[in-house]
């Protein structure tokens, strides 16, 4: 699973995933990490995190990995 990544590119990952309470989506952050920017994997993962749990929908994780999806879209985010 991890040996095309590098050591960073897995610390992020379990980074994000162990503050999302999301491991099982492990292999979707791995990905994100590959494709994007870590400060804007940060700066979406800070919103998230700073956002009342009352005002999320269904889960921090789904917020997040929408954000990250919505702002791919409009580029300079990208590696």
């Amino acid at each position: 699973m991890y040996e095309n990544y590098e050591p960073y590119e897995i610390r992020l990952a379990h980074e994000i995933a162990e503050t999302l309470q999301d491991k099982d989506s492990l292999p979707l952050h791995l990905q994100f990490v590959r494709k994007f920017k870590e400060e804007f994997l940060r700066k979406i993962l800070n919103k998230v995190m700073s956002l009342d749990k009352k005002k999320i929908k269904r889960s921090r994780a789904a917020l997040y990995t929408f954000l990250v999806n919505q702002g791919s879209g409009y580029g300079g985010d990208g590696h």
